[in-house]
C-alpha cells in the first residue's frame, strides 16, 4: 500500500545531520514507501502507534495518519540492539501533536 512521507521539522534536523550516504538510504527508503509501497521496506512496531523503519544502521519512528500518510518523527543511527527507550518516548511527544 503506498503512503505519502512527511518528516516532522526536528526529524529533518536530523536527517540533516547525518552523512550523505545515510541520508541517500533514507531517502530510498522513503521514495520507495512512495512509489511502490510501505512493504517494500522493513518495518517493525514498536509500542502502540509507534512503527520503525530499519534502514541498515539507520531507524525512522513513524506513526500512521489518515490518508495514507506516514510521519517520520524521529530518525538516529542505531548501535544497540534493542531501540532505546529515551528515543521510543522523544517519537512520541513529537507524534502525539500530529
Amino acid at each position: 500500500m503506498k503512503f505519502h512521507v512527511e518528516k516532522l521539522p526536528q526529524a529533518q534536523s536530523e536527517i540533516d545531520s547525518l552523512e550523505q550516504s545515510q541520508k541517500d538510504m533514507l531517502e530510498a527508503d522513503y521514495t520507495k514507501i512512495q512509489e511502490q509501497g510501505i512493504e517494500f521496506v522493513r518495518v517493525k512496531s514498536i509500542q502502540n502507534n509507534i512503527f520503525e523503519i530499519k534502514t541498515n544502521e539507520l531507524r525512522s519512528l513513524f506513526k500512521y495518519k489518515a490518508g495514507k500518510i506516514v510521519v517520520i518523527g524521529i530518525v538516529f543511527v542505531k548501535k544497540t540492539q534493542k531501540t532505546p527507550k529515551e528515543k521510543i518516548k522523544l517519537a512520541k511527544q513529537r507524534l502525539r501533536e500530529v
